[in-house]
């Protein structure tokens, strides 16, 4: 196709053609006018007209040292068969190599109309900017300022400057709803927290975050405050609270059912439980930031409320009433709340506590996986039979630690008896041996025996006859010898 298209431009060439005043347009856009480097950058190359098109050729010229051709042709010819078309686009991908500035443009090129005259031409070309992602990043802006911020209806105080951070608004007792606005200095930069929110009584706290492009933030502060005419303020762990006294800034925990209740003669929404038995009233704290807690109608006083869902278990989690003495009292968190647990050691996978079955009403203490955050009744028994087997084997390698001493005491005293039994019966024999010899060479000659005698005692010859005839035979043997 490529060879016929090659032959009609060297017809159209060689023939006289009347040339009209048509204007055609090449144009090469990228996909960005950025890349960073190995990443793949889009090229369109589009061929237009006013009137309708016939045969074009053109050449796609760029840089080799920064582009990569990975798909699309650079030598383009091509022709219609209609007089309808007036404009075609080809697609080619590249890759970034490097760093620097490469440029895509046309080189040669002819185009010719549907009538075959041959048209006048413009070219544009495409300049990209390379960068590694270090280089990228080190272009984003770092603007994460507010140009504008405001409440609808009322006025911010001080007044909104792009370097205050915090801000006050004083709204009516019967306002329920809000709406913040806000716009960013930079148009890349990203602004959230804005929009229309719930307030209650007493201070709500709104925060509004604006992200630069590279990644900074910034966040102002807008403290609402919602006249009350009667605040109940209240302490839960040394911190201020006030009582919430509209029921729809509440949430009605499962298992509980809605009621009202009396707290400075005045009605206020809240929630009870046939099996737990508690009663919770909504409490907000300094920020706004409103939780439940449990309300004591004989003793007046408050407890944060915290519901620990795991497993098939709803669980409301408290302070252990026993101590494990093998174990390592700490805390740990648990559904973002602090609770007093016992474990081996701090590092620990597996935790001891103490909670309430929300649905059963049974105190149980659990065994907690600070991996999978799942709870299992912790059951000591079996724990308590293998301390009662140590015991026990302790106590029996104990009494057969001692019996083996004793054993060995025994054997070493008996040794050393039995060694100096046989040094005297040595001796005796060795003095008998001699009385003999001086008996053969002095036959005439007479000594008392009784003077020159000496005597072993009875119960060492006795205890160790067997010893004295071994002696005496081995004597014999060397006589028989001589």
């Amino acid at each position: 196709m490529k060879k016929i298209i090659y032959i009609l431009f060297t017809l159209l060439i060689a023939l006289p053609i009347s040339v009209k005043a048509a204007t055609a347009n090449i144009k090469v856009s990228s996909s960005g006018s950025t890349a960073v480097v190995g990443s793949t950058i889009t090229v369109n190359v589009t061929v237009s007209s006013s009137t309708p098109l016939g045969a074009w050729q053109f050449l796609v010229n760029y840089n080799t040292s920064y582009l990569k051709l990975v798909s699309g042709d650079v030598n383009v010819a091509d022709y219609v068969e209609n007089n309808k078309t007036k404009s075609k686009t080809y697609t080619l991908k590249f890759k970034a190599l490097k760093s620097g500035t490469a440029q895509v443009s046309i080189g040669s090129y002819m185009v010719y109309d549907y009538d075959e005259n041959l048209m006048s031409g413009n070219t544009t070309k495409a300049n990209i900017k390379i960068m590694t992602q270090e280089e990228l990043e080190a272009t984003y802006s770092k603007d994460n300022n507010l140009k504008s911020l405001t409440i609808d209806g009322y006025t911010l105080n001080p007044v909104f400057d792009k370097d205050t951070l915090e801000y006050n608004v004083s709204v009516p007792s019967d306002v329920v709803k809000i709406n913040i606005s806000a716009t960013a200095s930079d148009s890349k930069s990203t602004v959230s927290g804005t929009g229309e929110k719930e307030v209650n009584e007493g201070t709500n706290q709104f925060s509004i975050i604006v992200r630069a492009q590279n990644g900074a933030e910034k966040t102002y502060v807008l403290n609402v405050e919602v006249e009350d005419l009667n605040p109940i303020t209240i302490k839960i762990n040394n911190q201020d609270y006030t009582i919430v006294k509209r029921k729809e800034n509440l949430v009605k925990p499962t298992t509980y059912e809605e009621t009202t209740i009396n707290i400075n003669n005045m009605e206020i929404p809240a929630f009870k439980n046939d099996i737990t038995l508690f009663t919770l009233v909504g409490v907000k704290d300094a920020t706004g930031h409103i939780n439940l807690a449990i309300y004591n109608e004989i003793d007046k006083t408050y407890e944060l409320y915290y519901e620990t869902k795991s497993n098939t278990l709803n669980l409301y989690l408290k302070e252990p009433e026993k101590e494990f003495p093998d174990y390592l009292k700490t805390t740990i968190e648990i559904n973002n709340q602090s609770v007093s647990v016992y474990k081996l050691k701090e590092d620990s996978r597996y935790a001891i506590c103490y909670a309430l079955d929300i649905e059963t009403g049974e105190y149980n203490y659990y065994s907690y996986d600070t991996i999978k955050e799942t709870f299992q009744i912790y059951n000591d028994e079996e724990i308590n039979i293998l301390k009662e087997d140590l015991k026990t084997y302790t106590t029996v390698l104990i009494a057969f630690g001692v019996g083996l001493g004793c054993a060995f005491i025994l054997i070493i005293c008996l040794l050393s008896s039995g060694s100096k039994k046989k040094k005297k019966l040595k001796k005796f024999y060795e003095k008998e041996l001699e009385k003999k010899k001086l008996e053969e060479t002095e036959p005439k000659k007479k000594k008392d025996k009784k003077e020159n005698k000496e005597e072993v005692p009875k119960e060492d010859v006795k205890e160790d006859t067997e010893m004295y005839d071994i002696l005496e035979t081995l004597e014999k043997k060397k006589k028989t010898k001589k």
